[in-house]
């Protein structure tokens, strides 16, 4: 039975997150509690010995059968790495049924590489323990000078984050970082701060002393319309590793993890089958400490799964990509063989392994430009080509328009050869032009999000992209992107593939979507990528009970869905930025731009008892609908 809670009790539960919330933040004078910071080399020693030697005795609990794996309380530090493109500190694989209970240690990694690697484990927990850097992963440091003519910033980094983690990242000055611009009287992002890229050459300082860093925005925008000032700190993240990296397993849980750095995701999970479990995670800033951030890139990131995650009680805050990211990779048809045989970017191993077992596997095929469906057919055989030429005559789609991640950005034109396969089809299928493939078995679906609180991020509270979801009783609040998106990403990033079958229910947002460039940026966004007016990729969509406070543009927008139900929703403030001058208006680039609730080119659409409130000063009105069915 679902609990959604109700308003005047979620509202309690907000003031004592606020409350709590600035109780945080007293802050100390480093990266580390003074009495961490205190440890000496001999301490630190003791710790790596203790860690090699705590590792010995897990592998051998393991060979000897032991399922139930508590270790002593202690902190474990980690400072050699094994695997050489793919580093990692620690790797358990090919465990069954393990429980590994750290009883509230801390391990403490020392390099910018992966810290734990779980692998074709099956039936396995590791839970009580905290995971951090040091040194760590990123600097940070507070906006001393702007140079407007070079597009520099002039940094004075903070006592103890003065060199970067990483040798590599001081020795090449293209390297691409990312930063994260905060109000040094409340510690948050800086609102209305538009995205950005940095690049260092290290060492490159000012006669005080300052680090000289490069800015490039995106879209092209100057640092004079950035939003970023002088006074501001910053937080400098070259994202690489990640804090747990979990691949191939099945029923895998994760409990009571706290973590407090990454040098890119926190969590990240895929080709996984059977549940995936995350209770009580905590991505915070580590307490008693001056940090500005808890993790460089996505918290809990979910990719490729038989099913999506259960997350339940978790915390994540203060870092530099989505709170929580479940989807797949997008394939594309890279030649047409034959009537029934196609090249392929790679699709997901485990269903290429279903396939070639003699159990046929489903594939849809979308023409990528409209996300109109072509068709359906069943995978009967899978052949892998680990070096397929990228000769553009041979190749279907633009090589220069490729995806940014998976395994089909590979496929781009500054490479030669790139991973693909060969599949055989059930029964013919003609394809033309750029068309992408996805396998519903394989698309994490069924994730269910739900006591959690998400905040301070530069892009999403909740980025969901795959079917069959439960979002509830979430608090999520001062995200630069969307607090809640449902769209599949066919385009830069290649991800989806789409949402249907989903309730968002009983769930506040607070100040969420503050990146206020695009005026068509609602808090909740409903709208897979592709022609929203010609196909109804995404439907069966509930929105109900939520409760959205201090929406900088929209409250709520759905295009493109058939069966849509939004009941009950409470928008409390929209259209509130603040940085348009007087003499603007907000451009009519969309429809529905102004109103607190957009519903466009929708079918079978209940749209009753919403309260849209409080509208800011370019709003124009409340409920807008058109072209809906």
């Amino acid at each position: 039975m679902r609990c959604i809670l109700p308003r005047h009790l979620r509202v309690l539960y907000l003031a004592l997150i606020l409350v709590g919330s600035f109780a945080m933040q007293t802050t100390f004078a480093g990266p580390l509690p003074t009495e961490m910071a205190a440890w000496d080399e001999t301490t630190k020693q003791a710790q790596r010995d203790a860690g090699r030697k705590m590792l010995a005795e897990i592998d051998a609990a393991v060979k000897r059968g032991e399922k139930q794996i508590t270790v002593a309380k202690a902190h474990y530090r980690f400072d050699k790495t094994i695997g050489d493109r793919n580093p990692m500190h620690i790797l358990w694989e090919d465990m069954v049924g393990v429980t590994l209970d750290f009883s509230g240690s801390t391990f403490w990694f020392e390099n910018q590489a992966t810290g734990i690697f779980l692998k074709h484990n099956s039936d396995c927990t590791v839970k009580n323990v905290t995971l951090d850097w040091d040194p760590l992963p990123y600097v940070q440091g507070r906006i001393m000078a702007i140079d407007h003519k070079k597009q520099h910033l002039h940094v004075k980094l903070d006592d103890g984050y003065d060199q970067p983690n990483d040798a590599p990242l001081v020795s090449n000055p293209k390297a691409r970082w990312r930063g994260l611009v905060f109000d040094p009287a409340t510690r948050k992002l800086k609102d209305h701060v538009i995205g950005f890229s940095l690049y260092n050459n290290w060492g490159n300082r000012t006669p005080e002393g300052y680090q000289i860093t490069s800015f490039r925005g995106f879209y092209g925008i100057k640092l004079k319309d950035s939003g970023i000032a002088v006074g501001d700190d910053i937080a400098m993240v070259k994202r690489k590793g990640r804090a747990v990296r979990i691949e191939f397993c099945h029923n895998n849980t994760m409990q009571n993890i706290t973590l407090h750095a990454s040098g890119f995701v926190g969590f990240v999970q895929k080709l996984g089958t059977g549940s995936a479990m995350f209770r009580n995670i905590q991505i915070v800033r580590r307490p008693e400490t001056n940090r500005l951030i808890s993790c460089n890139a996505d918290g809990i990131n979910i990719n490729n799964m038989e099913n999506g995650p259960l997350l339940d009680n978790c915390k994540v805050e203060y870092l530099g990509d989505d709170c929580v990211n479940v989807h797949s990779a997008y394939n594309r048809v890279v030649w047409q063989n034959s009537s029934n045989q196609l090249t392929m970017t790679p699709i997901n191993p485990n269903a290429a392994g279903k396939a070639n077992s003699g159990k046929p596997v489903k594939i849809v095929f979308f023409d990528r430009k409209t996300m109109s469906k072509i068709g359906e057919r069943m995978v009967t055989a899978v052949k892998n080509i680990d070096a397929y030429p990228l000769d553009q005559s041979k190749i279907l789609f633009d090589l220069k328009d490729n995806f940014h991640s998976g395994d089909a950005a590979r496929f781009n034109a500054q490479n030669k050869t790139a991973q693909a396969c060969v599949i055989t089809l059930d029964n013919p299928i003609t394809i033309t032009g750029d068309v992408v493939t996805t396998c519903p078995e394989y698309i994490s679906a069924g994730a269910v999000i739900r006591n959690c609180h998400f905040s301070d991020t530069i892009a999403r509270g909740i980025r969901l992209q795959g079917p069959h979801a439960l979002i509830e009783n979430n608090v999520i609040q001062n995200t630069r992107g969307f607090g809640l998106s449902m769209s599949g990403q066919p385009s830069f990033w290649g991800e989806g593939p789409y949402v249907h079958s989903t309730i968002a229910q009983g769930n506040t947002f607070i100040n969420c979507a503050n990146d206020t460039t695009d005026k068509n940026h609602p808090v909740i966004m409903v709208q897979q990528q592709g022609d929203y007016t010609t196909n109804f990729t995404q439907y069966d969509i509930t929105l109900k009970d939520n409760l959205i406070k201090n929406a900088p543009t929209m409250g709520i927008m759905v295009r493109g869905i058939k069966d849509l139900t939004i009941t009950g929703n409470t928008i409390d403030g929209y259209y509130t930025y603040p940085n348009l001058s007087e003499a603007e208006e907000i451009p009519a680039q969309f429809n529905g731009t102004g109103y607190g609730i957009v519903v466009e080119s929708c079918e079978n659409v209940t749209l009753k008892e919403n309260t849209v409130i409080n509208p800011g000063k370019y709003a124009k009105g409340t409920i807008f609908t058109a072209r809906n069915k």
